[in-house]
């Protein structure tokens, strides 16, 4: 046996990688079975795809409609975040994967530019102009953090105005 010899990682199942949607010129980047349902969770270069255990397609969602991505090594478990605040997609991954990388990865490549304030009440929204990494459109987005009220008129107008600037820097 050699020295460092790597040992090669099987390959994404062909029932998998036949019911992800790879148009535009996607492909697959990582990958990791679920421990808990059996499915397989697959970043591409577009979106993040869930197949469940019977091979099909459970959702596909692009990379500008996550917001953050958590590893908790204590626990194998990889969470997901969504701008539109649904529950969050958690997975427990035990076998050796680069999908955290290219989620981490991924995630960067769509922000273009953004901006965070705090309200009066101390909570956190978040003002970004990001990319679909398939058509290349840019996108705004304004994420309140937990607690902040976007209808509050001194919170909306902040983001408002911040929002302009970031599209000003942009040419949108």
């Amino acid at each position: 046996m050699a020295l460092f010899e790597r040992r090669r990682r099987p390959a994404l199942p062909a029932p998998v990688r036949a019911a992800v949607p790879l148009d535009g010129g996607a492909s697959v980047l990582a990958w990791a079975r679920d421990e808990r349902t059996g499915g397989h969770v697959v970043a591409t270069t577009h979106h993040l795809a869930f197949v469940g255990p019977g091979d099909e397609l459970a959702w596909s969602r692009p990379w500008h409609e996550a917001e953050t991505g958590t590893w908790a090594g204590e626990t194998s478990t990889l969470t997901v975040t969504w701008v539109d605040r649904g529950a969050p997609a958690r997975w427990q991954v035990t076998e050796p994967s680069l999908l955290q990388q290219a989620l981490r990865e991924r995630l960067q490549a769509s922000v273009v530019l953004a901006d965070e304030f705090r309200t009066a009440g101390r909570r956190t929204v978040r003002v970004v102009i990001r990319q679909d990494l398939a058509t290349g459109a840019l996108l705004e987005q304004i994420v309140p953090g937990k607690g902040a009220d976007l209808t509050d008129t001194d919170v909306a107008r902040e983001a408002a105005q911040r929002l302009a600037r970031l599209r000003a820097e942009v040419g949108l």
